[in-house]
């Protein structure tokens, strides 16, 4: 027999394996591909990253998808490729950091390779996130310039 207590227990896990499973609320929101391409000078950049941030009230998690050689990016929630929350997101571009070049500690230290992407922003400041596949294509620029 059971006691009231043993079937709230059995009820809450019950409730949070089916949460798991079906996904909801913030973190298994339903979820919309977005691919895309990311250019600067009508070049590919190829490398640093496109995150969307869900806008202001909206419950859920931050997405984002690195570049790859030819500028192309998947966005990803929790697994490769699973795509951002339907609704709607702030875009931005995270530049890849400068890189230091090794150094033996003798003489002097080579010159920071400075990343080409630094100080360059998205020129699209807002996408919807919709049902199924989402195409979303930035051309960076200055951050001055926007």
């Amino acid at each position: 027999m059971q006691t009231p207590m043993s079937r709230l227990v059995l009820s809450s896990f019950a409730l949070c394996l089916a949460l798991a499973v079906t996904g909801c609320g913030a973190a298994g929101s339903a979820l919309g591909k977005v691919k895309g391409k990311v250019t600067a000078n009508g070049q590919p950049v190829t490398a640093g990253a496109v995150i969307l941030h869900p806008a202001a009230g909206q419950l859920a998690t931050q997405a984002s998808g690195g570049l790859g050689a030819d500028g192309t990016f998947e966005i990803t929630t929790a697994k490769p490729g699973d795509g951002a929350a339907i609704g709607k997101h702030t875009v931005s571009y995270s530049a890849p950091g400068d890189e230091q070049p090794e150094w033996d500690g003798y003489g002097t230290p080579p010159p920071v390779k400075v990343s080409p992407y630094k100080n360059l922003v998205s020129s699209v400041t807002e996408f919807e996130v919709k049902s199924g596949q989402n195409e979303l294509n930035i051309e960076l620029v200055p951050a001055a310039a926007r």
